[in-house]
């Protein structure tokens, strides 16, 4: 559920390898936003505490760590998913970004209270919401 890839919109190829649920390479973030106080934040919202072991903070390692990443973000250019998204997104030749609401709840981003991104979570990551799939039920067709 965590495994994290971004690539690109228009060729579909990854800016950089996945990062898989079990990395710890985000933890530095995941203690600077502990630092600023966003845990109690994250935990009303999305259930969660902060921990390496979800997406947002393998995203937003992601996007510090590839040369003009998040400015290609910000540009709508780049997509993230867990490997749902992934296999959806190749599956149907690019039509569907799209990723399940029970993966979009594991990403530290999502409010499952209102079932959808979290602006003020995004922007305490700095996560453009143009790259974020677009949450689905598990049961329908996508394209």
């Amino acid at each position: 559920r965590e495994t994290t890839v971004v690539w690109e919109r228009v060729t579909g190829r990854p800016i950089h390898r996945a990062v898989v649920w079990q990395s710890r390479a985000s933890a530095a973030i995941c203690d600077e936003l502990r630092s600023r106080g966003v845990e109690p934040l994250v935990r009303e919202r999305t259930g969660l505490v902060i921990d390496a072991y979800f997406s947002a903070t393998k995203i937003r390692w992601i996007l510090d760590r590839v040369p003009g990443a998040q400015q290609r973000a910000e540009r709508g250019e780049l997509c993230f998913g867990t490997v749902d998204s992934w296999l959806i997104w190749n599956l149907t030749g690019g039509r569907a970004h799209v990723t399940d609401v029970s993966n979009a709840s594991r990403t530290l981003v999502f409010d499952i209270h209102r079932g959808t991104w979290d602006d003020e979570l995004l922007a305490a990551l700095d996560i453009p919401r143009a790259i974020l799939p677009k949450p689905v039920r598990s049961s329908g067709v996508v394209a």
